[in-house]
């Protein structure tokens, strides 16, 4: 039997786990139906790894973050200022949105540099808050240069992929750079089978991101996967250019990513699964393409 592992994007810290994963069932089970998947999704075969909590108290330094569960700007340091600023300044680029100059003399810091790109986004970029991409980019930044963070979301993803059959790994935002980098680096993954790797709204190709994984081992599709399939919408900001060759350049030794464009109606268009206000589900898993992928690979 093959597992479904859903691994959820940022800034779901404080939203309750079990709701959570509910509306992502909800939604998956209305994308099979619209694929014409007879598969009902059962709880004994998905896990839902919920980081968010975990991922808040860490960033936050709490001595005991709340564990990982399967089911205005204060002072940032100079490196995290810089790698936030450049990612905000990669999302009004890819978004078609003007830049401000940058300003200059003695009293123009990278904090007024990084609130400009802010308020620039804040006015140009519909659907996308710069609360959102801010908290984007620090907890990215803490996944990536904390090693405590890293090893606490690494190991729990890693105990919810099994050692003894098939698993098709859904990640969302975020949890495709948690899902990447564990697929890749774990000491377990030589113990995985992936049929398929779903990222949705994925900011891997982010530069400032992909710099940075590739600075640790070389950009290639993890070993254990079989098959990665990035679902987006043009109009996601944070899935700025897709993971093609030009933006995500692959050691040559690995398969191509597939590039699915879909049109996602979540507000936004970068949610993976909500419920709107009629109670009608979007997001990405609630679109047939998207749900399509997922029912063949599990029924494969």
């Amino acid at each position: 039997m093959t597992r479904l592992v859903l691994v959820h994007g940022r800034d779901n810290q404080g939203l309750d786990a079990d709701v959570l994963d509910r509306t992502w069932t909800v939604v998956l089970d209305a994308g099979l139906r619209a694929a014409g998947s007879s598969r009902v999704l059962d709880d004994a075969d998905t896990s839902f790894v919920f980081y968010g909590d975990a991922l808040a108290g860490l960033v936050a330094g709490d001595a005991e973050p709340p564990p990982v569960t399967v089911h205005a700007l204060t002072a940032l340091p100079g490196d995290e200022l810089a790698f936030v600023a450049a990612v905000v300044e990669e999302v009004l680029r890819g978004a078609g949105a003007g830049v401000p100059a940058r300003p200059e003399g003695a009293g123009a810091g990278a904090g007024e540099w990084l609130n400009l790109l802010l308020s620039a986004l804040d006015r140009y970029v519909p659907g996308l808050s710069s609360a959102v991409v801010v908290l984007l980019a620090r907890d990215v930044w803490a996944y990536l240069h904390d090693d405590a963070v890293r090893t606490t979301i690494d190991d729990a993803l890693a105990a919810a992929i099994p050692t003894d059959g098939p698993a098709v790994v859904v990640a969302h935002s975020l949890g495709s750079v948690v899902a990447y980098s564990v697929l890749r680096e774990h000491p377990d993954a030589a113990r995985w089978d992936v049929p398929l790797l779903l990222t949705l709204g994925s900011p891997l190709a982010i530069r400032a991101i992909r710099d940075v994984l590739a600075a640790r081992a070389p950009v290639r599709v993890p070993a254990p996967v079989r098959r990665w399939v990035a679902a987006r919408d043009r109009r996601d900001a944070l899935a700025l250019h897709g993971l093609g060759a030009d933006a995500f350049p692959l050691d040559p030794a690995t398969p191509a990513i597939e590039d699915l464009v879909v049109a996602n109606a979540a507000p936004g268009h970068h949610a993976a699964a909500v419920l709107l206000t009629d109670g009608s589900p979007a997001g990405y898993l609630a679109r047939p393409e998207v749900a399509g992928t997922v029912a063949a690979a599990l029924d494969g």
